[in-house]
């Protein structure tokens, strides 16, 4: 755990108690807080909270794309975009391609159809901005917004209607929340679920409707089409917990709980069953077989979980990408295979999930968790909370944030909660809770605006984003050519496989641009004949300036230039 930052943290804190009980506590009471106050309980009322957090988000995100175009870097946005390809052409999936062994790329399978590995979700909303304005991230900023938006809703259920506001904006200017807003993966839409259906939970134990029980549904469907593991063990416990509501509860006859609630949940979850196993059918040829699986039984050797064997018996496949299967992911499971190596992932993993969602100056706010989980909710959300991340650290051989994205609405809850208790502290005057608010409030925006301006200002340049900003380069150049190019990409035996360049469009026969692997001269040969009609290139992607050479179609010509052509 980062030292430096704990200690941080308790110094900012000393300092924030001490400057609340220093300052005058008429402060709270300033004309132009009041101004303020008085426009934040306007808007604090359930539509106008929601709709500001949402157009808040949104403007955020979009705003901060304007000044650093995101590119994709990372394998797991290509294979969401190429999702994206795909849905925006009405298609659930592509056919395979006569020559896909060139095209085999990490997180996409070509058989027995091509696609993406990952669930529908994300892709779904690149496909919606990539539809309506012409470029996929604006799809992310759309699903940052509403999970924010829903994160809000959700709270209204919860808390008073400030405090749910209180906790839209955290939201809004979360730095993880922020951080999925300007890439093309994340855990947006599982957040947005997580919230549908916690939100939805509380107001049918409220007053059962039908129309909340369908906002439930909602939930488990984006979910499920995000983080369907997660999603799973998610709506496990709140089943339970609708369950042992409607056993224990006399207000409503049986018969409201059967119209209200049975009915339309199971209606609603046979559609949803019925929806993905069509999906799954549709890209696997089983409806029971999830598109991951079908990728992992051709590709991956390393299990999800730590307690299942490795997968032995994989058919043949491209070096260069059995080196990131075979090498960096599997090496991540092996370690965790004996008790030093396993406790050092687990703290490794709990490590970056409290510094990811607990960030900066958050974490001060845990103290008052005592009393937190002294109330009946509160109690519930942090054991949900635990259990689910107890589960996914302990148990599963990868982990990255968005893997809890289910959750984390009820984290945003237990935060709010704990600004609560730190409101109605001991203090020796009453007025110094809103002051530690107030000023907690300031702290937490300026520290969330100097890292947007910080990030503005100088974009992080990582060997990764430089090798996807070369691609981007090459591509653009391409485009100003005249007709349409095949580009050949050639590897070193020690090239890192994390920095890859052969990721293609949906239908790559009608691309602008086709990346493709080298696999020897006469396999080159019959791709170069397929597309007789293209200006055919090659790179070699471990040049320190990665550079187009043209490739003559002469035989004689092409072993002259040492392209891919002429690879024995």
């Amino acid at each position: 755990m980062n030292v430096s930052l704990v200690i941080l943290t308790v110094l900012m804190l000393g300092a924030l108690v001490a400057l609340t009980k220093l300052l005058p506590h008429q402060l709270i009471r300033f004309k132009v807080i009041n101004q303020f106050r008085g426009i934040f309980h306007s808007l604090s009322t359930p539509v106008p909270s929601i709709l500001t957090v949402f157009f808040l988000s949104l403007a955020l995100s979009a705003g901060i794309s304007h000044y650093n175009k995101p590119l994709p870097s990372v394998p797991d946005e290509f294979s969401y975009l190429l999702a994206s390809d795909t849905f925006s052409q009405g298609r659930l999936t592509n056919p395979t391609h006569p020559f896909w062994k060139h095209f085999e790329s990490f997180h996409i399978f070509h058989q027995p159809s091509y696609a993406s590995k990952y669930p529908p979700g994300q892709g779904l909303f690149l496909a919606a901005g990539q539809l309506v304005v012409g470029r996929p991230i604006a799809g992310v900023w759309l699903s940052v917004a509403l999970a924010c938006a829903a994160v809000c809703w959700m709270l209204h259920a919860w808390v008073p209607p400030r405090w749910a506001f209180a906790g839209g904006l955290m939201a809004v200017f979360h730095p993880l929340l922020i951080f999925w807003g300007q890439n093309f993966w994340g855990g947006a839409v599982a957040i947005l679920g997580g919230a549908l259906l916690f939100g939805a939970l509380r107001r049918l134990m409220l007053q059962p409707r039908v129309s909340s029980s369908f906002l439930l549904a909602a939930g488990l469907l984006f979910l499920s089409v995000s983080r369907p593991f997660e999603g799973f063990l998610t709506a496990i416990a709140a089943a339970v917990l609708l369950v042992i509501w409607m056993v224990r509860q006399a207000q409503f006859p049986s018969g409201v709980i059967i119209r209200s609630i049975i009915l339309p949940l199971g209606f609603a979850s046979l559609c949803i069953t019925g929806m993905l196993a069509f999906y799954n059918y549709s890209l696997t040829g089983d409806a029971s077989r999830l598109p991951y699986q079908v990728h992992e039984d051709r590709y991956s050797p390393t299990p999800l979980f730590l307690w299942s064997a490795p997968r032995t018996g994989l058919d043949s496949y491209n070096p260069h990408l059995k080196k990131l299967h075979y090498s960096w992911s599997f090496d991540i499971y092996q370690r965790q295979q004996n008790l030093h190596g396993y406790l050092n992932e687990v703290s490794e993993k709990t490590t970056r999930i409290i510094g990811q969602m607990i960030a900066f100056p958050l974490g001060m706010l845990l103290l008052m968790l005592p009393w937190v989980v002294k109330e009946r909710w509160g109690r519930l959300a942090v054991t949900l909370v635990l259990l689910i991340s107890i589960i996914e650290i302990f148990c599963a051989t990868f982990f990255l944030a968005h893997y809890l994205a289910p959750i984390i609405p009820l984290i945003f809850f237990i935060l709010i909660q704990c600004l609560r208790h730190w409101r109605a502290a001991w203090w020796k005057n009453r007025s110094q809770g809103p002051v530690f608010v107030l000023v907690f409030c300031l702290l937490f925006m300026t520290v969330t605006l100097s890292r947007i301006g910080l990030q503005i200002a100088n974009p992080e340049i990582t060997p990764r984003s430089n090798t996807a900003l070369q691609r981007s380069e090459l591509i653009n150049k391409l485009k100003t050519l005249p007709g349409k190019d095949l580009v050949f990409v050639k590897y070193s035996p020690q090239h890192d496989p994390h920095f890859e360049w052969v990721y293609n469009r949906a239908d790559i026969d009608n691309a602008e641009v086709v990346w493709a692997h080298s696999l020897g001269k006469a396999e080159n040969d019959k791709l170069i004949e397929y597309f007789a009609d293209r200006q055919i290139w090659w790179i070699n992607a471990d040049a320190n300036q990665v550079k187009l050479k043209p490739v003559n179609r002469n035989a004689s010509d092409t072993k002259s230039t040492g392209s891919p052509a002429a690879d024995s």
